[in-house]
């Protein structure tokens, strides 16, 4: 933890070396404790309980794909706080407007992909992009947070009907390319005869 220092109200210091320090007393100077170099967490779609059971918020996980598909994503996002006095005092509530932060450059990335690449082959690129895109956002924003990691937990349709056609498309498309693989094989075979 640091120590952000105010004297009077007016940010006099930061103390960052840990050990016995003094303020003065009755109001004059006050210490606000600020976690650095801690890794804090925001669970975008689901939150986890104290208990460690996992509770869904469908307003946050529902997204639109490129192709006007609706998806379910679930993001865990890392980050830490690099400069306390702006932490405390460059915003109001600087969790709440990184969380909106991130939801909005999430929703920008996702309506760029289609809906099978969300849910099967494109869930890395979606991450480094909306790492980046947060990234530079956090830096115009200057609040003394840094983001450190996006993942998404978890991809899928919104229904069950939706997902066992998704699984129903997706099994066609393996049986069209084992048909074409089997049509190649034959081909092949038979040109020597």
């Amino acid at each position: 933890q640091n120590a952000v220092i105010t004297t009077f109200g007016k940010m006099t210091g930061i103390i960052e070396e840990p050990g016995i320090h003094l303020k003065i007393p009755f109001g004059i100077q006050k210490a606000a404790l600020v976690d650095t170099n801690v890794y804090q967490k925001i669970y975008i779609g689901y939150t986890e309980n104290a208990d460690g059971t996992i509770t869904p918020v469908a307003n946050e996980s529902k997204m639109i794909t490129g192709d006007f598909n609706i998806v379910n994503i679930d993001f865990y996002v890392e980050y830490k706080v690099t400069n306390p006095e702006k932490y405390l005092y460059a915003s109001e509530m600087p969790e709440d407007i990184l969380k909106s932060l991130v939801q909005s450059q999430i929703r920008n990335v996702v309506s760029s992909y289609n809906v099978d690449d969300v849910l099967t082959t494109k869930k890395a690129e979606i991450q480094a992009l909306s790492k980046e895109l947060i990234s530079a956002e956090l830096e115009t924003y200057d609040m003394g947070l840094m983001l450190i990691d996006v993942k998404i937990q978890d991809a899928e349709a919104p229904t069950e009907e939706v997902i066992s056609a998704f699984k129903s498309v997706e099994t066609a498309k393996q049986g069209a390319e084992t048909a074409l693989n089997e049509a190649k094989a034959y081909e092949n075979a038979q040109l020597p005869v």
